[in-house]
């Protein structure tokens, strides 16, 4: 005989969750603090420290002259591209010693619609970021005035042997082109042989990149000082190296929002578990209470038929 049918639907997991909205809160705010705590105490924290430097004269003379401000702004995109990371982060190694290790990134970047260059170095040491950041913008100023405080002819030196260079690293550039396609086109040529014509061309490309950039600011150098404008291409540091911001609340919030994610699950786990435990003492159908209460019925009338 078929037993009369529950009234009671078995309770879906929100549903449960729902009821027991204090376990949820509770276990939410636990896990939101767990996360935000752990990342505060175990987790490195990284500094960035800052500094800037000021492209050309900043009087208002110079500012009257027509285009200036334009060409302060694009040398200083120009002259950011002259931080690069590796480098830096090499040649800040004898000024800073052991503490060079806890350095992550070096960078720099124009300040949009300005002749501001902002350099910035990340790390775990925030006074060596700091000073970091100040000895790569004095080491970048010093190199750049050190160009524009010679003469025209010695720029002009300068750029004709620039130009020498790059025209004979183009040569190289070609000759390891012409080996990387004898190579692949070879069939006897090992791979490791292919490998290192491809090397080869690499290395030989990025010296003429470097020779290209070079040829460049070197003649525009050479133009500024045979102009009667003031010198646009000059910098000064402006702002020395300090500790502008770091990641602990970054961290502290992405971690606590997945302690606060992991605490609502386990909440919604729990209680489940309890509504279940609960149906099945008061004799409440469960899912698969109801499923094999529709088996039954299904044979039966099966049998009937």
């Amino acid at each position: 005989m078929q037993p009369p049918p529950s009234s009671t639907a078995p309770t879906s997991p929100l549903r449960a969750l729902a009821m027991r909205w204090p376990l949820a809160v509770v276990l939410g705010l636990l896990g939101l603090v767990a996360g935000a705590g752990a990342s505060w105490e175990v987790l490195p924290v990284h500094y960035v420290g800052e500094a800037r430097v000021a492209v050309g004269s900043q009087s208002l003379d110079a500012r009257a002259v027509a285009g200036y401000s334009i060409a302060s702004q694009q040398l200083a995109s120009d002259l950011a591209r002259y931080v690069n990371d590796q480098q830096a982060q090499n040649a800040l190694a004898p000024v800073l010693g052991t503490a060079a290790s806890s350095l992550s990134t070096v960078a720099a970047s124009p300040i949009p619609e300005s002749s501001v260059i902002r350099i910035e170095v990340t790390g775990t040491d925030p006074a060596a970021a700091r000073q970091a950041a100040g000895a790569v913008a004095t080491s970048l100023s010093d190199q750049v005035n050190s160009l524009t405080s010679t003469g025209p002819q010695e720029l002009l030196d300068k750029y004709t042997q620039l130009s020498t260079q790059a025209a004979q690293q183009q040569v190289l550039v070609q000759a390891a082109q012409s080996a990387l396609g004898a190579a692949t086109s070879d069939r006897r040529a090992t791979p490791e042989q292919v490998t290192a014509a491809q090397q080869g061309l690499v290395q030989a490309q990025s010296a003429y990149d470097v020779l290209q950039v070079q040829q460049s600011a070197a003649s525009k150098q050479y133009q500024d000082a045979v102009t009667s404008t003031p010198s646009a291409s000059g910098l000064t540091v402006i702002q020395p190296g300090l500790v502008s911001s770091d990641d602990r609340r970054a961290s502290a919030s992405r971690y606590g929002i997945a302690g606060l994610g992991l605490g609502l699950v386990l909440a919604l786990v729990i209680a489940t578990g309890l509504e279940r435990r609960r149906a099945r003492r008061d004799g409440a159908p469960t899912s698969d209470t109801v499923r094999l209460e529709d088996d039954v019925d299904v044979r039966e009338h099966v049998g009937r038929s």
